[in-house]
């Protein structure tokens, strides 16, 4: 995963797509092939995204590995990037709890500056930030208009694509 820091002369080039997924609609920003924002919504998909986008979509419900461009118009901290890089990793369909991503970032005693970080992770999805839990394995705090319902929903699709996958 990189994040390419962006310009802000490029913020009038930003397209914007709404893509349907098996659980909900995404807006999703992007500049060329950098995807700079996606969050659920209750828009309907209009127009037809660009190629690299719909494959990329395509593979990310699949559970594939994906390697995609990240956009920002602000540098993230350093502990933001290392949160970011360990909950990239975090496996399709397996979860980490915040104390967990916390220590593996460098920081273990900033379970509560996770939850901060992954509450304005700007590419959920990419950076999977639905897969981190409570440790006491609760589902706790997720953005957009269906919460934290949203973020059980996605676990519960991952685990049916991989049972899905292993049963062939």
């Amino acid at each position: 995963m990189e994040i390419v820091i962006m310009n802000y002369r490029d913020v009038e080039a930003v397209s914007s797509c709404v893509l349907s997924s098996p659980l909900c609609a995404f807006e999703i920003k992007f500049y060329g092939n950098i995807i700079i924002r996606v969050k659920p919504t209750n828009l309907l998909p209009p127009g037809d995204p660009p190629l690299w986008l719909r494959e990329v979509w395509k593979g990310l419900w699949n559970g594939e590995r994906l390697e995609v461009t990240l956009g920002s118009f602000k540098k993230p901290s350093v502990l933001a990037e290392k949160v970011y890089g360990v909950v990239k990793d975090i496996p399709f369909g397996k979860t980490k709890s915040y104390s967990e991503v916390a220590s593996l970032a460098g920081k273990p005693r900033a379970s509560r500056a996770v939850g901060t970080i992954l509450r304005n992770n700007p590419w959920p999805l990419f950076v999977p930030c639905h897969r981190v839990i409570g440790k006491n394995g609760k589902l706790l705090g997720y953005g957009g208009p269906q919460g934290v319902e949203l973020k059980r929903r996605l676990l519960i699709y991952e685990a049916k694509v991989l049972n899905n996958s292993s049963a062939k």
